[in-house]
């Protein structure tokens, strides 16, 4: 019994000695409130109209149940969210789990301009070139008026982050490692308009690296530009891969189904697309360095 139950006795609680309503609970508070009732016989089920009503009998027992459910439930709002979790529900990942802000790591290339409203910030820099790697925080209270006039590149795995020598250009640029899914934090952050006016999304070319591409289209517009690296179409029949290709597949899917008409004017792309479903492959970013063998 956990967060459904914790519910039900609350309201329960607050609606005592009044009956409330079966119909306007959650399937899965019914579920766990009649288990409830059975063990305990504190809680009677009674007919009410067309449904049946849900009241409190022995309210010394509710009490005590929902103490050991839930062991303290007034607290300051200053409270972290998932310390209130654990006073709530005794888990830390029952409840509200997501946190106001997410970090990322950033490196530049080239020294890129970066801005902090009108005035020029060297900081990004100096921690690239002093400690190899920046981080910033993003969706909490800092870096809203944080921008650059220069183009900001999204990689998903480490090694390209590590190493930069793939880069098509040597012109300034920073560079973001996101891991996996673009958080949606980030995004949100990157969908300011004068953020950066072009932001390079270099994913591995299977359906979690296209549904995040459209995500990202989706906020970002013509912003947004999925990079597709030389050779693409060799690289993918040599060394694309169909384990990956079916593991991604539900991602995929999801991609093709809420592409929007920006799809129609990325031929390219949809090039891409057309290859890996004919052949059933997906293509890792880090393959980028095997141009020079072909």
């Amino acid at each position: 019994m956990s967060q459904p139950l914790i519910a039900a006795l609350k309201r329960l609680m607050n609606a005592h000695p009044e009956a409330i309503a079966a119909s306007t609970m959650t399937t899965a508070q019914k579920r766990q409130l009649d288990e409830f009732c059975r063990k305990t016989h504190s809680v009677r089920m009674t007919p009410s109209g067309r449904g049946v009503a849900y009241r409190i009998e022995d309210l010394a027992v509710v009490t005590v149940t929902l103490q050991q459910l839930s062991p303290n439930q007034d607290l300051p709002l200053s409270i972290p969210p998932r310390a209130a979790n654990i006073a709530s529900t005794r888990s830390s990942k029952q409840g509200r789990i997501t946190h106001d802000a997410t970090h990322v790591f950033i490196k530049t290339q080239a020294q890129p301009n970066w801005y902090d409203r009108d005035r020029p910030t060297e900081q990004l820099q100096r921690a690239s070139e002093e400690f190899g790697v920046a981080a910033l925080e993003i969706g909490g209270d800092k870096n809203h008026t944080l921008y650059s006039k220069h183009p900001i590149w999204l990689v998903e795995n480490q090694e390209l982050f590590d190493r930069l020598d793939w880069l098509p250009t040597s012109e300034p640029t920073s560079v973001i490692w996101y891991r996996g899914q673009l958080h949606n934090k980030l995004i949100d952050w990157l969908a300011a308009p004068q953020r950066s006016p072009l932001i390079y999304l270099f994913a591995d070319y299977d359906g979690v690296g296209l549904n995040n591409y459209r995500r990202l289209k989706e906020r970002l517009g013509e912003r947004a530009t999925f990079w597709l690296m030389p050779n693409w179409r060799t690289l993918l029949t040599r060394y694309g891969q169909n384990k990956l290709w079916i593991d991604t597949a539900r991602e995929f899917e999801s991609f093709e189904r809420n592409a929007g008409q920006w799809l129609e004017q990325e031929n390219e792309l949809k090039a891409l697309i057309q290859a890996m479903k004919s052949q059933g492959l997906a293509l890792e970013q880090e393959v980028v360095w095997l141009n020079s063998a072909l």
